[in-house]
């Protein structure tokens, strides 16, 4: 194993050069006099003969005499060695790709089946380019949260906000027209820098709420994707007929608003 690495490195180094590389290239037309291969490179024969015996000492072409000239030719077996080596390096990327294209085709298989378990649910789920704390912090404090939380030029007024489960969730918002959204709730679960769920059919210690405009439980996850976040919000409603009519207001319109406004505020927060 020493032997074979020791020979595939002086190989690979001596085809890190252009001129030996040309020669190798040329010889495998066919076996070649010294004087018939250094004659396209225009340099001293003693230059040229240092290539060649480079070439020579790692074992990708051999020389003999034949009366006064002295005929060069490849030997096989390196590059035969160099093949095996690349043909094993493919072999490994591709059980990767293969590896990858089934975690891909799993994990849509798994969002299709949540999709057909749940159909009173509505579902959004973006790359944001932002790191994770960065997006966790945005969320975290209710300075933050009222530059981002409505499609602006709507504005929020956050009036209640205990981050922690059973803690008071309310914001209320009001558009440049007048029109308003009142939306008082409760958080329900809160890990940080991982998962916030939220509800308005409950408030403050999980009391049963006052007849919600509209009744839903938010499920926000944030997970990492290399240097940005993997950020997920999942909302259940009571019904098809909750779900459709939220649909039809602009859940995806909103809601996917307020994540890039969230991924633009985080960006300005590190």
């Amino acid at each position: 194993m020493a032997n074979y690495s020791l020979q595939l490195n002086q190989m690979f180094l001596a085809l890190g050069d252009p001129t030996r590389r040309a020669i190798v290239s040329r010889l495998g037309q066919g076996t070649a006099s010294v004087k018939e291969l250094a004659a396209p490179f225009g340099m001293a024969l003693p230059s040229f003969m240092k290539h060649l015996g480079v070439l020579e000492r790692c074992g990708l072409v051999r020389s003999r005499k034949a009366g006064r000239v002295r005929l060069c030719e490849l030997a096989p077996q390196p590059l035969e060695s160099a093949e095996q080596w690349l043909g094993e390096q493919r072999a490994l990327w591709e059980g990767r790709t293969d590896r990858l294209a089934s975690f891909v085709q799993t994990l849509h298989a798994k969002e299709q089946r949540m999709s057909a378990e749940h159909p009173f649910d509505l579902r959004i789920t973006r790359l944001l380019r932002a790191p994770r704390a960065l997006v966790w912090k945005a969320w975290s404090d209710p300075a933050h949260l009222k530059q981002w939380w409505c499609p602006k030029p709507w504005t929020t007024d956050v009036r209640a906000f205990e981050f922690t489960a059973g803690g008071a969730f309310h914001t209320f918002m009001q558009g440049p027209d007048g029109g308003t959204s009142d939306n008082p709730g409760v958080f329900l679960e809160v890990t940080p820098q991982s998962r916030i769920v939220f509800t308005t059919a409950l408030v403050a210690q999980w009391r049963p709420a006052n007849e919600p405009w509209l009744p839903m439980t938010a499920i926000i996850t944030m997970a990492d994707e290399g240097s940005d976040t993997r950020y997920t919000a999942l909302v259940l409603h009571k019904d098809q007929a909750t779900r459709d009519r939220h649909e039809e207001m602009g859940f995806h319109e909103g809601w996917g608003t307020c994540i890039t406004q969230l991924e633009a505020y985080a960006g300005t927060l590190g």
